[in-house]
């Protein structure tokens, strides 16, 4: 049995996860085609966001901006005992890998939205991945666990010197910056709730904003209807963690367990991503159902 705070950063990683599928089965009944078209570009402004941070975390750092750095210095989030993966190659201008197991996926396909779930992988890790790079790397994505009959994920990611302009590379490459010393980094810890909870946000408004952007006050509705029903389930997960851990169901274990705090002035994450009315939607339709369901205990 996983000890309570691994189960918590499992939580929190299925929550994550589950909020994108939860918002995006809303968009697309209600929009069909064109709300899939609004999602996945949402879901390409959360990538490059992502992947902008990243590479100014790196900058900062004083470390080069290319494949290793993106793979291996200073993550956002704390290792999934569940998550498997075969790493074939990591250097500077590559990273070959094979995920074997992925949570995601799994999630995903155990709610019936691997389709969603294919629209995530096809849309996030590009725009993540070859942003971080100054939009010159290149991602290859030739199998997901979320397409069916795709039995892992194949993911090939380059950058290479001979794309980029020269005065990028001294940045990206040691061999273009005469008299570079790799500096030694120390990157704390990750933590769970915190990471889950910065990506939440900016996951949910990057949708919201595309969403809006395209259907407007309609659009609007149909994420308030995946922020509710997102409510109620991460509450019943929550309250199935609680009574596996011996634990009351209160909002404690909710915070443990759920990314997103229920009283957002109690975090500074929300900065720079409250336009569109994304704080204010939230707590109006996520929140009282949560708080709804603790009080029924």
């Amino acid at each position: 049995m996983y000890s309570y705070e691994e189960q918590c950063v499992m939580d929190l990683s299925d929550n994550y996860t589950l909020l994108y599928s939860f918002l995006g089965r809303e968009v697309l009944d209600a929009f069909g085609v064109e709300g899939e078209r609004a999602f996945r570009e949402g879901t390409r402004r959360y990538g490059r966001d992502r992947g902008q941070c990243s590479r100014e975390k790196h900058q900062a750092l004083g470390v080069k901006i290319n494949m290793k750095s993106l793979f291996s210095v200073g993550g956002d989030l704390p290792p999934d005992p569940r998550f498997h993966r075969e790493l074939q190659e990591l250097n500077p201008e590559e990273r070959v890998s094979h995920t074997l197991v992925c949570p995601m996926a799994d999630i995903w396909k155990a709610y019936g939205e691997r389709a969603i779930g294919r629209m995530y992988c096809e849309e996030f890790h590009p725009a993540c991945y070859n942003h971080y790079a100054f939009d010159y790397g290149h991602t290859n994505l030739a199998k997901t666990l979320t397409q069916e009959k795709d039995e892992y994920c194949a993911f090939n990611v380059v950058l290479r010197a001979e794309n980029l302009p020269e005065e990028l590379k001294p940045l990206c490459f040691a061999e273009y910056d005469p008299g570079y010393v790799e500096p030694k980094v120390e990157v704390p810890k990750a933590n769970g709730k915190r990471g889950f909870e910065t990506l939440s946000i900016k996951l949910y408004y990057y949708l919201l904003e595309a969403v809006q952007e395209s259907f407007g006050e309609e659009g609007t509705a149909a994420i308030a209807r995946g922020l509710e029903k997102m409510a109620l389930d991460g509450a019943q997960r929550a309250r199935n963690t609680a009574k596996a851990y011996d634990r009351p169901f209160d909002e404690q274990v909710v915070y443990d367990t759920y990314p997103l705090t229920l009283d957002p002035s109690k975090t500074d994450l929300w900065e720079g991503y409250r336009a569109h009315g994304a704080v204010e939607l939230f707590e109006r339709c996520f929140v009282p159902v949560v708080r709804t369901e603790l009080a029924k205990g």
